[in-house]
């Protein structure tokens, strides 16, 4: 045993004279050894890594792009539309039917600064005064539903509470002078209707109105708006006998305070009684028709204007819109109080308390050009300028719906009353509109109403009249939800939105990340040095190979050391 030892070291310093010692050469080799299989099992580490890493990295990208970007989307678009229908037990039914804060309403009188003046010919000059500010209070009542038909029955009622403090330092108390709504409005229907019963109307007005000799009205801003000013029906001449029942058969606001004595005045019939009785689909079997107005007043469709198209209802009845509408669909609704459709134009994107909403806007259009738009004229061959709206087929009053100022509108109707001042700023109908939910957050529906006028020669205070459009008043209804509902939205939607937003993104880039590291683990193998072990094969007998020997021999070369030449193959044989 010391024998085959001593031979073992003393080949060893024979191969490897410049270690010095044995030991060391028998240490390299079974560093090499090691080394080598070391090399290996990290190889096979780095391979089974690179495999996990990547079909990890593939799963987390595929569930990222199939949830994040299509059953999240759909997931949320069904949970909304569920929660946006007229359905009893739903939040938005509540609100819809009685809203639990009153929107502002102002309204805007123009004051004729020269009747004298104007009854002989002259151009009227206006002056705005305002604004009124009152509190309206908006509710639904006398429900009836139909599940059958997903249709809720429904009747208007509004109630207005003058609000002192906003009209500051105005009382309502101010005298104003307007064309008179039912002197003027009067002889220029009948004109319109019955000209050959002017000279009747004419007589009846000197009656009624004690000898007028001027078409306007002078009285408070409350009297016309809501208390109503005095009619004098307690005639005993015929011709004002006849109009005054005539007017008594027919004028829904007229107020009688004692026989044959009336109150007339512009929205007071309508302060807090029972108005217009609509249908609409409650949006339960089908979102997009949330609100769809499909009967008014007991019509499926109108009769009064000249088309199919023009008498068919549209879109919702202006205080509810159904979820996710496209910015090409626009809003479009059905207004009782004009008895036809408008449609609202989006304009822009803009943020409204931190919430992203649409703008949109609208107007009158132009009948006079406009093919869809001149169902809506008197007569195809009288049709009214741009921006202007006739809607004496609609209340039987010879008044026109423009917007304040004419603005918009065709300049000859600025240009025919002096101190008008039309600006996008204050006069644009502007409605903020959150598409996900199809909330409207902030709104400012602005609209005017003007009498046109010309010559009468049959009645007395009208024969000289310029021809024109007098503005009488303008009104604004406008809505701003306050933080309580903006943040309830931002809250339990676009904080919900936002974070799942940033939380696939992030996901996706991580996926994406793990695959190319993926990539690089799997690719970087091939740039790795193979460590070759030094080993000695024995033959059957024991034998070591000689070729081997000489290989090491050549190896220790490589290393840096020498060749002993004094040694030849055979000489190893004598050991």
């Amino acid at each position: 045993m010391r024998t085959e030892t001593k031979f073992v070291k003393r080949f060893l310093k024979l191969i490897f004279p410049q270690l010095g010692t044995a030991e060391k050469g028998v240490k390299l080799i079974k560093l090499s050894v090691r080394t080598y299989k070391t090399t290996k099992r990290i190889r096979e580490a780095r391979m089974k890594l690179a495999y996990k890493v990547g079909i990890g990295s593939v799963g987390m990208f595929v569930f990222i792009i199939l949830f994040g970007w299509i059953a999240f989307p759909k997931i949320l678009s069904n949970k909304i539309k569920s929660m946006c229908t007229l359905k009893e037990g739903t939040d938005i039914r509540e609100m819809y039917l009685k809203v639990p804060f009153p929107l502002v309403f102002k309204v805007y009188m123009f004051n004729v600064t020269n009747p004298v003046e104007v009854t002989a010919g002259a151009i009227p000059i206006v002056q705005e005064v305002g604004p009124f500010v009152y509190d309206e209070w908006k509710e639904k009542v006398h429900i009836e539903e139909d599940e059958s038909e997903d249709t809720m029955t429904y009747t208007i009622k509004n109630t207005f509470i003058f609000n002192r403090e906003l009209t500051k330092p105005l009382t309502g108390n101010e005298l104003v002078t307007i064309p008179h709504p039912l002197l003027a409005a009067l002889a220029m229907a009948v004109e319109r209707d019955k000209p050959s019963a002017l000279s009747l109307v004419n007589k009846a007005l000197n009656s009624i109105y004690r000898g007028p000799t001027t078409p306007f009205l002078t009285a408070s801003v409350q009297d016309i708006l809501f208390d109503g000013v005095y009619i004098l029906c307690n005639v005993s001449d015929f011709a004002g006998k006849a109009v005054c029942a005539q007017l008594k058969m027919e004028a829904t606001d007229l107020v009688e305070v004692e026989p044959n004595i009336f109150r007339f005045s512009i929205f007071g019939p309508k302060n807090g009684t029972l108005g217009q009785r609509v249908k609409v689909k409650r949006g339960v079997k089908n979102s997009h028709d949330l609100g769809k107005v499909v009967e008014f007043e007991g019509q499926t469709e109108l009769e009064i204007w000249g088309s199919e198209e023009c008498n068919t209802y549209q879109g919702t009845d202006t205080t509810i819109f159904p979820p996710f509408l496209t910015k090409e669909e626009g809003l479009v609704s059905f207004a009782p109080d004009l008895c036809r459709v408008l449609a609202a134009y989006y304009v822009d994107d803009t943020k409204y308390a931190g919430l992203p909403v649409r703008r949109y806007s609208a107007d009158f259009g132009d009948p006079s050009s406009n093919p869809e738009d001149q169902c809506y004229c008197q007569a195809p061959d009288k049709c009214l300028k741009k921006g202007v709206f006739d809607l004496y087929n609609c209340i039987k009053a010879p008044l026109i719906a423009s917007l304040p100022h004419f603005y918009l509108s065709d300049p000859s109707y600025v240009n025919g009353v002096k101190g008008l001042n039309p600006n996008a700023k204050d006069h644009e109908i502007t409605i903020l509109f959150e598409s996900m939910t199809g909330s409207p957050v902030a709104a400012k529906k602005r609209m005017q109403f003007s009498l046109p006028v010309h010559a009468l020669a049959k009645v007395n205070v009208m024969k000289n009249l310029a021809d024109t459009v007098i503005p009488l008043f303008w009104v604004e209804e406008g809505v701003e939800l306050n933080s309580t509902w903006t943040k309830q939205l931002n809250d339990q939607l676009f904080k919900v939105l936002k974070i799942t937003k940033i939380m696939k993104y992030l996901i996706l880039v991580m996926s994406m990340g793990g695959m190319g590291a993926a990539v690089y683990l799997h690719y970087s193998r091939k740039k790795e040095v193979t460590i070759t072990p030094v080993r000695s094969t024995e033959t059957s007998n024991g034998e070591t190979n000689r070729s081997n020997v000489i290989s090491m021999l050549g190896q220790n070369k490589a290393l840096g050391g020498h060749v002993n030449h004094a040694m030849s193959a055979n000489e190893i044989d004598k050991y």
